[in-house]
């Protein structure tokens, strides 16, 4: 039995991808928002945020499948 507040690893494992999707795009909103877009490094780190989301994303689907 879990503790009560706990969430599972699945869950986590499940919607990390979509997580860190919508971190980069808040990420970049925000930034635009303030008028951060002139640092390389707050537009860079929402485009890995991006990426990098997409990619855990469609692994995860792909091995949640059977073909």
């Amino acid at each position: 039995m879990s503790k009560p507040g706990m969430v599972k690893r699945g869950i986590i494992k499940a919607y990390l991808g979509v997580a860190l999707v919508l971190a980069g795009a808040l990420l970049l909103l925000v930034s635009y928002l303030t008028g951060f877009t002139r640092y390389n490094l707050v537009l860079l780190t929402g485009l890995i945020f991006i990426v990098l989301g997409t990619v855990l994303h469609v692994r995860q689907q792909k091995r949640g499948e059977k073909y």
